[in-house]
């Protein structure tokens, strides 16, 4: 059973942890096979958005909707057949092998699919993450880099509606952060799964998503089209840190490489 893509819709979300409020009114939605990369600084309440939205935190107010069911309705099985969730890093004593791990990821369809359907779906995600030579190492044996893309294969063998992808190039280096993100517009495009990613890297959001989320203070204070965002008014105001050009936009695919610049706001320029 291959994937197809699910809506979001978030309303008046709100969370308070440890009498702190950390999410304060979020509201926005996705349609079915959407691509949105939420970015803002640290603390800001990306994460936590993504763990209510995963149904780790459930002691929020407000309401999300996953295919016009709310989220409270949903069994755990109906919420992993629809919702898949990459966290920033995984537990490094996971006691199993990448294969079984992977296998693992089909729980949720046990009854449903069959044997045949589960080995298949482990082995597209093998393919499309390059990570098949890791299928006999233990997941405690790998690197972070390595457990990370592992953790995106995943995601994918669980052929969901929707991705939630936290910082899903975080351990990564250059070659496999690339790879990662045509693996990311792959799925989204060939598979019409609803993506949604948390990221630091702007360059890669103006690049690969449909629509930007900002995050401040746990609000949403910006929402558009990518080409909006690369303002450096708002980008100031997002990120706290004037933002600079390396290149023409002709350069980078039609659009600007854009870096924070020097402390005394001077960027040396390629």
């Amino acid at each position: 059973m291959r994937s197809s893509g699910i809506s979001l819709e978030v309303s008046d979300l709100s969370l308070t942890l440890e009498g702190r409020a950390i999410l304060r009114g979020i509201a926005f939605s996705a349609d079915a096979g959407d691509f949105i990369c939420v970015v803002g600084r640290n603390g800001a309440g990306k994460s936590t958005l993504f763990k209510c939205i995963a149904g780790i935190y459930r002691n929020f107010s407000g309401a999300v909707g996953v295919g016009g069911r709310r989220l409270p309705s949903l069994g755990e099985r109906d919420r992993a057949r629809m919702i898949a969730y990459v966290p920033q890093s995984a537990p490094s004593n996971i006691p199993y092998t990448v294969r079984e791990f992977m296998e693992m990821s089909r729980y949720s369809w046990r009854g449903v699919s069959s044997l045949a359907d589960d080995a298949r779906a482990v082995s597209e995600a093998f393919e499309m993450t390059d990570t098949g030579f890791l299928a006999d190492r233990r997941m405690d044996s790998l690197s972070g880099g390595e457990r990370q893309k592992v953790m995106i294969a995943s995601a994918i063998a669980q052929e969901t509606g929707i991705i939630l992808m936290d910082e899903p190039t975080s351990y990564l280096d250059y070659a496999h952060q690339a790879e990662t993100a045509e693996v990311m517009a792959r799925v989204n495009v060939e598979r019409g799964v609803t993506m949604l990613t948390v990221t630091h890297d702007v360059n890669m959001a103006v690049r690969l998503s449909r629509r930007i989320i900002a995050f401040s203070g746990g609000s949403v204070i910006w929402s558009g089209p990518p080409d909006e965002i690369l303002d450096e008014s708002l980008l100031r105001s997002i990120y706290g840190v004037s933002f600079e050009w390396y290149y023409s936009g002709a350069q980078c695919g039609g659009y600007p490489l854009l870096a924070p610049a020097q402390s005394k706001g001077v960027l040396l320029r390629v």
